[in-house]
């Protein structure tokens, strides 16, 4: 993915911010049924039960929680995990830790032919988070920059053709449109951290996600608010 760079946008600080600790759950906690569910407790063995371990790249570590940094650093997931999803929900614990003014890849979905099948993103040039399917991009408001080296809670779903982002449990803004297109990813293709300008490469350290996530999960449908919320107020 090329990112074209846009003017520095000031962006107004997200308020409440939820704390965060040290003990992860040991059981996925309610919303249920998550297709991977990773707490990376000194490794990325998927805790949902179906077997989605994950594969640090790099010098992707995890000792409590999955640190990324700069351009060969990531978490690659089986492609199974989302590959074929029309509805889908990703939902973490994220911390930026590095700001350079560029772009905090967060997931990544390739397959030989297209390599952004699925992206989502925070461009810390105009403080937005967007959603691009099949080379199709979806903006959300620029009102919800997570630029403090907190902890957040970030769930992004998709239905059909609308999908919509909520931080620290809170929904910015309405829902926005979206390809509704089924998830077509290759095996080495769904990546977390990196964004793929070919399949399972073509990194770029202006795009690495340069800080860490906790409690990732992914489910084949769109969670609602209420269980967004549950997450949002878990410890992790």
């Amino acid at each position: 993915m090329r990112h074209p760079h846009r003017p520095l946008l000031g962006a107004l600080m997200m308020a409440a911010v939820f704390a965060c600790s040290s003990d992860d759950p040991t059981t996925p906690t309610t919303p249920s049924g998550p297709i991977a569910y990773l707490t990376f407790s000194g490794n990325a063995s998927d805790q949902s039960g179906n077997g989605n371990d994950g594969t640090l790249m790099g010098g992707a570590t995890a000792a409590g929680q999955l640190v990324v940094a700069g351009d060969t650093d990531y978490l690659l997931l089986p492609s199974t995990v989302m590959d074929g999803l029309g509805n889908f929900t990703f939902a973490a614990w994220l911390r930026i830790d590095t700001f350079n003014g560029d772009y905090h890849e967060i997931l990544s979905g390739a397959n030989a032919v297209e390599d952004n099948v699925v992206a989502f993103w925070y461009a810390e040039p105009t403080g937005e988070w967007r959603i691009r399917i099949n080379d199709t991009d979806g903006v959300f408001p620029a009102d919800a920059t997570i630029e403090d080296g907190l902890w957040h809670h970030i769930a992004l779903t998709r239905t059909g053709n609308t999908a919509r982002l909520y931080v620290d449990g809170t929904a910015v803004g309405g829902s926005i449109a979206v390809l509704g297109d089924a998830l077509d990813i290759d095996p080495g293709g769904l990546i977390f951290g990196q964004d793929q300008d070919v399949l399972g490469g073509g990194f770029q350290a202006t795009d690495a996600w340069d800080g860490a996530m906790d409690n990732l999960r992914i489910y084949g449908r769109a969670l609602s608010a209420a269980e967004i919320q549950t997450l949002a107020a878990e410890a992790h």
